[in-house]
């Protein structure tokens, strides 16, 4: 340790000037520099030739961390009076520097001036250990023990030279002798703590870091502090001691502690405890631009701080700085897989798979380019290569010990086996719940004990999205008498009329919005809910690892998201006895809670709309029969638009309607339609609307083809509710059953195929017999009239209140949980 002084000659010039320099002295000694700066700045206005007023003033300025400043004060100071005070400063100014023969040259000085002064030979012994002159040091770290066997910082300096020389009982024993004089001085702890550290021994090193880092100004002490507390497993406290030192350290010595492997992995703990539950992304991409300030080219520094861009949303600026990532580091699969991801967020769907192929060049076997890919490929219709590129997932994907994680969402849009696609999501489901690191709450078996069920609904789309228009009658049609019911949201208030409506028909709307996933689980506990209802799954924007916590003793998975999650995070899926059929139970991780007619709620209050469309206004011929879909283009695969192609080609005065996807879609497709020898004119596609004029212009379609193996859950709804009939295609997946669920509910079930054939067959059929058609329209007419099976919301809600007392009625008992049918309510008159 270098010592400084701040104690000045007496004052001689003006009757002011000791009361002043003394006012400043108080503060100095405070380590309120600023303070002091300006006392001396105005006692240097009056005396501008008061040598300790410069010399302080020079210290002052070195604490602050300016001491080029600081030594233009102190060589004023020195040419006024050459006191050994000053050149003991001006030397820990030089050591700071660098500039180390000059630093020893004026602890000469001092000591000539003052022979018996401790502080200069503790200096000089500082300097002579960063020359590497040890035994010249320990002569001088002895004169200062000698002279000065009291002062812990003698004992301190004397214990460096040990340590540095790897004498580390002979430093320690030093170090404690300082302790004892000085229970509280934080170099020593200090240097205990780094002894320990460089044995490994960071439990041994953590209490003397802690007290170490008790001195703000001692940066090095809080970064060893933050990695003793990460290797002891408190995550979450490490993060104020290593921001504190990024924050503060000058680049260079960033630098020096970011150079060793387990710096930068110390650095990467802080950030993903950040990044986890609580959400500080913002944070997190402070620390990774301070590190880059010293690492400017450091591929995974780069590749982090580009994902947490993409994390806040900031995509153009994950973009600019994947891309210098990939500028440095060509070959870094994941800093290009991440770019792409990026664009496909950005909505640049060509440039993400360009991104995904090159990944692919460079490492053939990167499971999440593949995926990613593919899902982005039925985003524009590029199916150049699917089918090969389907095959190779699976082989990985099958392969033991794979350890890579994919979308769970895209492969469930692209497979049709309900037993692979549960074990390879629950591969997926293991992997990020460890990487997650959550522990469910202590109390988390609880039993309830409310008079009433409580029941939340846990949802990122309380707003303008098809959840929200499903669930909108759901809550007010509650029972009250028995159910207590909340509504958490976490996703953005957008103003629709959908989330008034749903705040307005719950007893708490609760919004979460912008709070950490701990903190959202912690309210969820607060609450003492018997049953947690997560809405919207693994979908975007979702924040599914609230459900780890174990919040409530059931959880339920229900309706945004179609599939297992493969995680023991959820007790009970909401399903049906024609998406999850008997027999099907091993193809969830969770039990399933099977309602009577279908798994889908519906707002049966929506208004119909005013709006009379014709079929000019749309571009649709008269005289033609419309085949359409109106959903997400990623769900149209290309076996599909092949039945769709043969359906087409069979019937003369056919054409197929369609939505618009994003950029890229409508050319690729109507390549497709022209290599299939279809004229462009049979293939009309529309760009998309608002709700109320998308409903008024569906009815102008005769038939709606659906997609496979991906369904349609609201699309069918808002299909269904305009009185179109439906063609359904059922494949083995929860996710390929939903419309053929409503369906059935309707009582349509001879509009669900069991296969591509089958599917052609009945829609070429329906659409030359318009009489059988007719009267399907009709029974879907009157199905609605009479707001019956699907159409009826009152009678769906006291099913899923059914089921919800089974659930609750194990729990409160201590039962686990087990598969719950529920039987179906007679009708009401």
């Amino acid at each position: 340790m270098t010592s400084s002084s701040i104690a000045p000659a007496p004052a001689t010039s003006g009757d002011d000037a000791p009361r002043m320099l003394e006012q400043g002295l108080v503060l100095h000694r405070q380590g309120q520099f600023a303070q002091a700066l300006q006392v001396y700045e105005n006692l240097l206005s009056r005396f501008p030739q008061h040598a300790d007023a410069l010399h302080l003033t020079g210290e002052a300025l070195y604490r602050q961390g300016r001491p080029k400043l600081a030594l233009n004060y102190v060589n004023r100071a020195i040419a006024l009076s050459a006191h050994h005070f000053y050149f003991n400063t001006r030397a820990t100014i030089f050591m700071h520097m660098g500039l180390l023969a000059e630093a020893q040259q004026d602890l000469k000085r001092a000591i000539k001036a003052l022979p018996n002064y401790p502080a200069a030979y503790i200096n000089l012994s500082a300097v002579y250990r960063q020359q590497k002159k040890f035994r010249q040091a320990r002569e001088a770290a002895a004169d200062a023990t000698r002279l000065a066997p009291d002062a812990p910082a003698a004992w301190n300096n004397a214990g460096a030279i040990d340590m540095e020389q790897d004498r580390f009982d002979e430093a320690v024993a030093q170090f404690e002798q300082a302790l004892k004089l000085d229970p509280g001085y934080t170099s020593a702890h200090k240097n205990i703590g780094k002894i320990r550290a460089h044995q490994k021994d960071w439990a041994g090193a953590l209490a003397s870091l802690e007290k170490a880092a008790a001195d703000p100004r001692d940066f090095e002490a809080s970064y060893l502090l933050a990695r003793a507390l990460l290797n002891a497993g408190r995550t979450e406290e490490a993060i104020a001691p290593m921001q504190h030192a990024m924050r503060n350290w000058p680049a260079e010595e960033r630098h020096k502690a970011l150079s060793d492997p387990e710096g930068v992995a110390a650095l990467y703990g802080v950030c993903g405890a950040l990044e986890g539950v609580s959400m500080r992304f913002g944070e997190s991409a402070e620390l990774y631009k301070l590190a880059l300030e010293s690492l400017p080219e450091h591929e995974l520094l780069l590749n982090n701080l580009g994902t947490v861009n993409f994390r806040l949303g900031h995509f153009d600026t994950a973009i600019e700085v994947l891309k210098k990532a990939l500028a440095v580091h060509p070959k870094q699969v994941l800093a290009r897989c991440n770019l792409g991801v990026t664009y496909v967020m950005a909505g640049q769907s060509e440039a993400a798979i360009a991104e995904f192929e090159q990944c692919l060049r460079d490492d053939p076997n990167f499971m999440p380019a593949m995926v990613w890919m593919l899902g982005e490929k039925a985003h524009i219709a590029d199916w150049l290569g699917v089918p090969e590129l389907r095959e190779k997932i699976a082989a990985h994907l099958d392969t033991p010990g794979n350890d890579q994680t994919v979308s769970s969402f895209i492969l469930m849009s692209n497979y049709d086996d309900a037993r692979k696609l549960m074990t390879w999501t629950q591969r997926s489901a293991r992997l990020a719940d460890r990487n997650a690191g959550i522990k469910p709450f202590a109390d988390a078996a609880a039993r309830r004990t409310s008079p009433r069920i409580r029941v939340g609904y846990y949802s990122f789309d309380f707003r303008n999205h098809p959840v929200a228009h499903l669930t909108a009658e759901l809550f007010a049609r509650h029972d009250r008498k028995d159910f207590e019911v909340f509504a958490y949201s976490y996703g953005p208030d957008d103003g629709h009329p959908a989330r008034a409506r749903i705040a307005a028909s719950v007893e708490h709307f609760v919004d979460m919005q912008g709070q950490s996933i701990q903190q959202m689980a912690e309210r969820i506990r607060e609450d003492d809910v018997d049953i947690l209802v997560d809405l919207s799954g693994d979908t975007r924007g979702a924040k599914p690892q609230v459900m780890a916590y174990h919040a409530a003793p059931a959880q339920l998975m229900w309706l945004g998201y179609m599939g297992t999650s493969g995680t023991p995070n959820y007790d009970y899926l909401v399903s049906d006895n024609f998406l999850s059929p008997p027999g099907t139970e091993d193809c969830y991780s969770e039990k399933l809670l099977r309602l009577p007619e279908t798994f889908q709620v519906i707002d049966s209050q929506r208004p119909t709309s005013s709006i009379r469309a014709t079929r000019a206004d749309h571009g649709l011929p008269d005289d033609a029969f419309v085949l359409c879909n109106f959903s997400q283009s990623f769900k149209i695969q290309p076996e599909m638009f092949a039945a769709w192609v043969r359906i087409v080609q069979r019937i003369p005065n056919a054409v197929l309607w369609l939505a618009q996807g994003p950029n890229g879609f409508e050319p690729n497709l109507r390549a497709h339609w022209l290599a299939a020898g279809l004229p462009p004119e049979r293939l009309i596609v529309s760009p998309r609307m608002p709700i109320d004029q998308h409903l008024a212009r569906i009815g102008l379609g005769d038939l709606f083809i659906d997609t496979f193996p991906y369904s349609s859950g609201a699309t069918a709804n808002d299909v269904l509710w305009a009185g179109v009939p439906l063609l359904a295609l059922a494949g083995t997946t929860m996710v390929s059953r939903m419309a053929g669920s409503l369906l059935g509910a309707i009582g349509l079930p001879e509009l669900v195929a069991t296969s591509h054939d089958d599917y052609v067959e009945k829609a070429v059929h329906y659409a030359t017999h318009p009489g059988e058609l007719a009267e399907l329209r009709s029974r879907l007419a009157a199905a609605k009239e009479a707001r019956r099976g699907y159409f009826d919301t009152p009678r769906f809600v006291r099913h899923l209140e059914d089921g919800f007392r089974q659930i609750a009625a194990r729990n409160r008992e201590g039962l686990a949980s087990e598969h719950v049918s529920v039987a179906l309510h007679p009708l009401e008159n």
